[in-house]
């Protein structure tokens, strides 16, 4: 009887993960600008707006760190 060869799961490359830091960082500043934007507008003065912006480009890199952790292949 013929044995199966194994699969094993292979990382990607490093070169190719760091280069979807770039793209984690804009997508998470395009986040927070729009955050801070409709925080301003909704009646939050400027300091408010800036934290609003800064906490959603905090939860929006580690949701992306997440999800490229377990994303791997």
């Amino acid at each position: 009887m013929t044995e199966k060869p194994s699969r094993t799961r292979t990382l990607a490359p490093p070169a190719s993960r760091w280069g979807w830091l770039p793209v984690m960082a804009l997508t998470a500043g395009l986040v927070s600008v729009l955050a801070g934007v409709l925080s301003h507008a909704a009646g939050n003065n400027v300091p408010g707006a800036v934290l609003t912006g800064g906490a959603a480009f905090a939860g929006t890199v580690g949701l992306l760190l997440a999800v490229a952790h377990y994303a791997k292949s």
